[in-house]
């Protein structure tokens, strides 16, 4: 049993001394303000990062601009939109990648044409067809020009036989037949007024006449009934005759009039009918024919215009430059450009911008629009090149304000304003995001610092300014301000030399 107890301290006596040693490192780092030799009353001086240059600025006397800061992007002040100009449904079976670089004349992107190609092709051969069509429907119309002239000139003919025919009658033959009538009546009354002289006298020779023998007497009778008979026939002659001229007069000659004029009627509306009907089936002719060429017009404007859409199909760049996928001016509704997607007319899917021209669109904030005007001086800063720094100008400000968001009514009023180069840079591109600070005033010879160098503690404004010893503070009364720099009224010299850092660790809290 003492051996095992004597084992036991030997191992935990060393175990102690091993936890107190490490309880003092303990407090010796995490407390050392309890160990009255490590407090000190002095600020212990900031130790900046190994191989960290200090951010030291030398005070100068200078012109000093006052602008306000605003937030912008690099754009294009002409950028070259390419898109499917046809109205033709198709896909997209090439395009190039993004942010490529392409030579003017290259091909950036490529539609799918065989649809385009069949149309084309169908269109051809309905022109073709149409053609024949009307060869042979112009071959009907000379056919039926030449029918149309025979049964014209036979129907003119007849009409004018009828005409002939009626005046010939009205004219000639009608009155030859009434004198003729008129002859006949004469010459039977004549002829009764003969018979009945003729028979009268014959009686008055009888009466008066003593015959020698009855047989000389029975023959002078025998005369005398001869001419009874013979005048008895005269009237009967005169009265066909008078019956003839009267059924002349009232029957036959008005209708033998009635008769050919009749024909002449029906032969004029005859000729008239056959005018009508062969002018109507050459205008029928006629019709067909046009609406053949029209149709042909038609099919060849439209043949013209799918081969003009052909070279539409194939997007080639008008410019050297880098390629952009969509519409960087849209704010949403660009496509996603990939090989299969369906091509839309005029749908931007690619933008090249003319990187000789560049300008800033800057939304400005309504506070700020009385303070900034056209023809205002501008300093650019890329966001990712901050050493660069390039002068611009104020060229454009929107008349009317619009919303930051556009969909939401209200977030906040700007105006879209344009800022343009006054200088380019191999390095600026289309899309960065730069800061826009457009000077409003610029104060003549006057110290300034720049913002992040001047500190306040309990209303005072002050500066660390650089000595050969500790960093010391030093009070400074500023004027005007900007949103880089400030001006120094008070407190510091030309060729002072400040920090733009707080050089000392902040003061720890006395217990």
């Amino acid at each position: 049993m003492a051996k095992f107890k004597k084992s036991m301290l030997k191992w935990l006596i060393p175990a102690v001394v091993l936890v107190l040693l490490g309880g003092a490192a303990a407090v010796w780092f995490y407390f050392p303000q309890w160990i009255p030799f490590l407090k000190k009353d002095k600020p212990a001086v900031a130790k900046k990062a190994e191989g960290e240059p200090d951010r030291i600025f030398t005070v100068t006397r200078s012109d000093m601009s006052i602008g306000i800061m605003l937030k912008g992007s690099v754009n294009a002040k002409k950028k070259y939109k390419l898109a499917l100009e046809a109205p033709f449904g198709t896909k997209l079976v090439r395009v190039v990648d993004e942010n490529a670089k392409v030579k003017k004349g290259d091909i950036v992107a490529e539609f799918e044409t065989s649809d385009l190609l069949t149309k084309i092709d169908d269109l051809k051969l309905n022109i073709d067809k149409l053609r024949k069509d009307l060869e042979l429907v112009q071959e009907e119309r000379a056919v039926l020009v030449s029918t149309n002239a025979a049964d014209l000139r036979t129907a003119r003919d007849n009409m004018t036989e009828a005409q002939e025919a009626y005046s010939r009658y009205y004219r000639l033959e009608g009155p030859k037949d009434r004198d003729t009538k008129d002859l006949a009546v004469s010459d039977a009354e004549l002829a009764l007024e003969e018979a009945e002289d003729a028979l009268q006298v014959a009686v008055e020779t009888h009466n008066s006449t003593v015959y020698a023998s009855e047989d000389e007497e029975q023959k002078a009778k025998d005369d005398i009934a001869k001419l009874e008979q013979k005048r008895d026939s005269a009237k009967t002659k005169l009265n066909s005759a008078n019956l003839d001229r009267k059924l002349f007069k009232r029957y036959t000659y008005p209708n033998k009039i009635n008769e050919l004029r009749n024909k002449l009627a029906q032969a004029k509306l005859s000729y008239e009918k056959i005018k009508v009907s062969t002018q109507s089936w050459l205008q029928q002719k006629d019709n067909r024919i046009r609406s053949y060429e029209i149709n042909i017009r038609n099919n060849e404007r439209q043949l013209k215009l799918h081969q003009s859409w052909l070279p539409m199909m194939t997007l080639i760049a008008p410019t050297d430059g880098i390629i952009t996928y969509g519409d960087p001016d849209r704010v949403w509704g660009n496509p996603e450009v990939k090989v299969g997607m369906d091509g839309r007319r005029r749908q931007v899917i690619i933008t090249i911008p003319d990187m000789s021209q560049m300008i800033v669109d800057v939304s400005l904030p309504e506070q700020y629009r009385s303070k900034i005007a056209l023809g205002n001086k501008a300093i650019i800063t890329p966001d990712s090149i901050r050493e660069i720094k390039l002068t611009g100008e104020v060229s454009k400000i929107a008349i009317l304000p619009n919303n930051l968001i556009a969909w939401d009514r209200e977030s906040p009023k700007v105006y879209r304003t344009v800022v343009e180069f006054r200088e380019s840079h191999p390095r600026i591109v289309s899309g960065m995001s730069v800061q826009v600070e457009v000077v409003t005033k610029v104060l003549k010879n006057v110290l300034s610092i720049p913002v992040e160098a001047v500190f306040e503690e309990g209303g005072e404004l002050f500066v660390y300014r650089k000595t050969l010893g500790t960093p010391e503070k030093a009070p400074v009364k500023i004027g005007e301000s900007g949103d880089n720099s400030v001006q120094i009224l008070e407190g510091l010299e030309e060729g002072d030399e400040i920090y733009l850092y707080r050089p000392f660790a902040p003061a720890e809290n006395k217990s």
